[in-house]
């Protein structure tokens, strides 16, 4: 769709106008009216002739008039008729200030309004939002009364409450904005359209999102992938936790999902994620200033020793380092420098520093092949004057094409240089690990916008038809009810993928149970086998190494003992025999997929075992997997560097690992009912990779194809 009506409308309409400073419409008049919007203005209230001294018509077609934008601020029932009064007139799009909807189909019911909408071919964001700000063109859609100056900075909310605190302290921030949109309950604009409209808008170099949660995960996906490959993208995801998600979800109706998940989709995308309101407008005016970072070397100039130290440490938490001091600049120091300042960085140009000497060595430094960027901080000294270090820090972030950050530390004595800093768009900061975080995010969206992996194609579900030994596996289990499958039927899925898997064999009683051990021939492991037992071991439902018949005898009956006593309320249904598998230098690790409510299937690999909750120690992507990116996703958890050499243990098959986790990706792409998978362990060792145990939940019932529909399979 265009976005033309909504950013640069040659007309806009106000529906519900009114004189009454308790009325929304009233206030976005008088903002549209009072701060220069160019535009025609179009006041629309049966009640009225004139409103604040303005015209004002009963209806577009009424008044022979035709609005580019409609805003519409008026009681849920009435906005129907006024969706339809602008489709006469061809009005395309329009703002819904109104909340107060339900999900009926009602006068003031959700489904009526987007049937009307679409019905007059009308975009409409909200209901339940602030408006819309484009401060280029003097343009305040909203009921908040504040007009930020206009920049490069696009803030895409789901809160209005952020968009009117962020527009009444951009000016402060030294914050400029191509737009600010509100998107309220998102009807039918939601946050992928929003994506569209920055990434086309040639008014926006940097985005940024407050999101509170996603109702289409495959398009989102879509849509923030192509924008981080033209723009950077920095997002503050709210609801976090149980009790903030919750609340998200009742603001605003949208699904919220794992934040877990959520933070993978923007890694993959290659969107940087902030933790904080403050890190959303740090990283947006470092990023508005330098859109690109040309790399990672940063060089500190401070007149404190203190903090520069903070600004040294807080690079070293996010794996950045300060950059080593060239000779050469070294020398040219030497010559400007008092003889005791630190001669590496952070570049300590000791407390009596001059103005002169602070322009000098910001000069030295933007000038030397071996910084990509310079942060100048200065703490208040009475030798040291703040407004002319102002100057020196203004006349390099003019001339120079490499990124010139600041922080001057203090309050009163520094805030008249602070405010001509950010007043001119140099990137400011309050506190010296503020400046660095910036820096560090700015360098994140810099390094993975451009060559953000293309997020591959949702598939299609492939069904069992194109996985023969699938197909096999399912005719010979019979029809799968849904709910957690047996040990048994589980590990036979696995291994039907070519996941590598001993399959076990069901005992109901002890004398089965040693028949099944003497077929072995072999040292064995028995487990509980239950359908209401999912973690054998909290049950003591695991025994190992047995290696005699009256050992497996007894070992059958303490097992079941043993989860008749801890689970009186389950099923039991004897145990499972399989192999004793003893590979040299075993690795415990665990690979499981679940089904995300917003995104769909993810994949998670990390350290396995029964301390796997407590290590927390995994990394998440989301299906399907390509084997790039499964080596990747390996390589983000910190048991990848025990999986090659390591001491006295050899590598493990770096690449086998990464095609089991495609295999499983394939398998869940094959079977879409799979709801949970739980590898736990997957042991991986030199001699190969072997899971032996596994648990898959199916969210619906599986019915096995025909003999006749198998014939082609081979």
């Amino acid at each position: 769709m265009s976005f033309e009506p909504f950013l640069n409308p040659a007309a806009i309409a106000v529906y519900g106008a009114s004189e009454r400073e308790t009325s929304p419409a009233a206030h976005i008049l008088r903002n549209l009216l009072t701060q220069g919007f160019g535009g025609e203005i179009i006041a629309i209230n049966p009640k009225y002739e004139t409103v604040a001294g303005h015209p004002c018509v009963a209806s577009q077609v009424a008044g022979g008039r035709r609005a580019d934008l409609a805003v519409l601020a008026i009681p849920p029932q009435a906005v129907p008729a006024a969706l339809r009064d602008c489709g006469a007139v061809g009005t395309r799009a329009a703002i819904v200030i109104t909340a107060g909807f339900n999900d009926g189909d009602g006068p003031a019911g959700r489904e009526r309004l987007l049937r009307v909408a679409r019905e007059a071919g009308i975009r409409l964001i909200g209901p339940n939002c602030l408006g819309l700000l484009r401060p280029r063109l003097r343009m305040n859609a909203t009921f908040q009364p504040a007009m930020p100056a206009p920049g490069g900075l696009a803030l895409l909310s789901q809160s209005g409450a952020i968009c009117s605190g962020l527009a009444d302290m951009a000016d402060g921030q030294g914050l400029g904005f191509s737009f600010m949109v509100s998107l309220g309950n998102s009807y039918d604009f939601g946050l992928s359209d929003a994506l569209e409209m920055a990434c086309t808008d040639p008014e926006t170099t940097v985005i940024a999102m407050y999101v509170e949660g996603v109702r289409d995960g495959a398009r989102f996906r879509a849509a923030l992938s192509e924008a981080c490959r033209r723009k950077p993208v920095i997002v503050l995801k709210a609801g976090r936790h149980a009790e903030s998600a919750e609340a998200a979800a009742t603001h605003t109706g949208a699904l919220v999902g794992s934040d877990r998940v959520f933070s993978t989709v923007l890694r993959e995308a290659g969107a940087v994620q902030v933790a904080t309101l403050g890190g959303l407008l740090d990283a947006g005016r470092l990023l508005t200033a330098a859109p690109r970072l040309p790399g990672g070397r940063l060089a500190i100039v401070t007149n404190g020793g203190g903090a520069g130290v903070l600004a040294a440490d807080r690079l070293s938490d996010r794996r950045l380092h300060p950059a080593p001091l060239p000779q050469d600049l070294r020398e040219r120091l030497d010559g400007v420098l008092s003889r005791n300042w630190s001669r590496r960085n952070p570049i300590d140009i000791v407390g009596d520093a001059t103005a002169a000497q602070y322009r000098a060595t910001i000069d030295a430094c933007l000038d030397s092949e071996g910084f990509d960027a310079v942060l100048t901080l200065l703490s208040p000294q009475s030798m040291t004057a703040p407004d002319l270090v102002a100057d020196a820090v203004l006349a390099a972030h003019h001339r120079a094409e490499k990124p010139v950050l600041s922080c001057f530390l203090g309050g009163a004595s520094v805030a008249s240089a602070r405010a001509r800093l950010r007043r001119q768009r140099v990137p400011d900061f309050d506190l010296p690990e503020n400046a660095v975080q910036a820096f560090a995010a700015a360098l994140q969206a810099s390094t993975a916008s451009p060559g953000a992996p293309e997020t591959p194609r949702i598939a299609a579900p492939r069904g069992p038809d194109e996985a023969s030994g699938l197909a096999r596996t399912l005719a010979e289990l019979g029809p799968l009810p849904a709910g957690l499958l047996s040990d048994t039927g589980s590990r036979r899925l696995l291994a039907s993928a070519g996941i590598p898997c001993p399959v076990p064999q069901p005992a109901a009683t002890a004398q089965e149970a040693v028949r099944r051990f003497v077929e072995t021939r072999g040292p064995v492991v028995l487990k509980i086998a239950s359908p209401d037992i999912s973690h054998k071991s909290e049950v003591e439902g695991v025994r190992l190494n047995l290696r005699t018949g009256d050992a497996v005898e007894a070992a059958f009956r303490e097992i079941v003992a043993a989860a008749q006593a801890r689970r009186p309320d389950a099923r039991i249904e004897g145990v499972t025999v399989e192999p004793m598998l003893a590979p040299a230098h075993p690795r415990e690790l665990l690979v499981g997929v679940n089904r995300d409510p917003v995104f769909g299937h993810v994949l998670t690999f990390g350290a396995g075992g029964t301390l796997v909750e407590l290590l927390d120690d995994v990394a998440t992507a989301l299906l399907p997997l390509t084997p790039g990116r499964a080596t990747e996703l390996i390589a983000r958890t910190k048991i990848a560097r025990l999986l090659g050499d390591y001491r006295n243990m050899p590598a493990v098959d770096a690449r086998a690992l990464a095609e089991l986790l495609v295999a499983v990706s394939d398998l869940c792409t094959a079977l879409p009912q799979i709801a949970e998978m739980d590898i736990n362990p997957l042991i991986a060792s030199p001699e190969g990779l072997f899971a032996v145990d596994a648990r898959i939940r199916l969210e619906a019932e599986v019915t096995p194809l025909l003999t006749g529909e198998r014939d082609d399979l081979g």
